[in-house]
């Protein structure tokens, strides 16, 4: 897959751009058969929701698994990834955000670079989210909100909302990835820019793939459906962007430091 001029336009103009059955059923099943075996392994980039049973998040897997290594040199991922950025890539980050059936908790309003800027020194927005959807993503499940647009605008200068949950956490990275996330946006922000610009929501089967960018303010609301809502999300970044870590770094599965140059596998499947 290559994508055309007004593709990648898009993206530009709305801050995402969403393709719909990317990977076959076959690749789906296979990269399903890995997830879960890894969902039962206590390890150190699983977090658990507050059940303290339910997995939300699994970080850094394509390091150890030979089909996510395969998958983040994949053409049709990475070659976009370098075409909208205009530069080579490496992952920055690597991770599988779950929603389990009747027990996927919310994700709050934010952008990512926030993170990425305080917490790992990131100079500029320039990378991008490549999401893989892993089951197909339907208006019960807790898909992404998307306020389209809003890439254009950085809100970091409206500070932060923080629970006392993630004042008491705040050297702890997996508050992070917590439901009550350490930089989120208030209420009359998000008003304002859904007034201005709406809010979309992509849906779509299994194997589709969603670019986004990471200025790009997005939520999700709990899955209380009983269908499993399992997104993998590779966030690439330039090689001229390279973190200046300020203090003790956040962990190498959660932020990588290999900043060598990714290069396609055009002669390897999935499957």
């Amino acid at each position: 897959m290559k994508l055309n001029t007004d593709q990648i336009e898009y993206y530009r103009e709305h801050g995402l751009l969403f393709i719909p059955e990317i990977f076959s059923i076959k690749e789906v099943e296979a990269m399903h058969t890995v997830v879960e075996d890894l969902i039962v392994k206590d390890t150190p980039g699983r977090i658990l929701e507050k059940d303290k049973k339910t997995v939300r998040a699994l970080h850094g897997c394509h390091t150890n698994t030979e089909i996510f290594d395969s998958l983040v040199r994949h053409p049709s991922l990475l070659l976009s990834a370098c075409e909208i950025l205009n530069s080579d890539v490496y992952v920055y980050q690597f991770k599988i955000n779950f929603k389990a059936a009747f027990g996927g908790d919310l994700w709050p309003w934010h952008q990512d670079f926030v993170f990425w800027d305080k917490e790992d020194g990131m100079p500029s927005p320039k990378a991008l989210s490549v999401t893989v959807f892993l089951d197909e993503c339907n208006e019960f499940n807790g898909p992404m909100y998307f306020i389209p647009g809003s890439h254009k605008e950085s809100l970091i200068h409206l500070g932060q909302i923080e629970s006392s949950e993630v004042k008491d956490q705040k050297k702890d990275w997996k508050s992070n990835f917590r439901a009550a996330l350490k930089y989120s946006l208030g209420k009359e922000t998000i008003a304002k820019l859904a007034i201005e610009k709406g809010i979309v929501a992509p849906k779509g089967p299994s194997g589709s793939v969603l670019f986004f960018h990471p200025n790009l303010v997005h939520a999700s609301a709990p899955n209380i459906s009983p269908y499993d809502r399992r997104l993998l999300i590779i966030s690439y970044n330039s090689i001229n962007n390279i973190p200046s870590f300020k203090g003790q770094p956040r962990p190498e599965f959660l932020v990588s430091r290999d900043y060598t140059p990714l290069q396609p596998l055009f002669n390897k499947i999935l499957v």
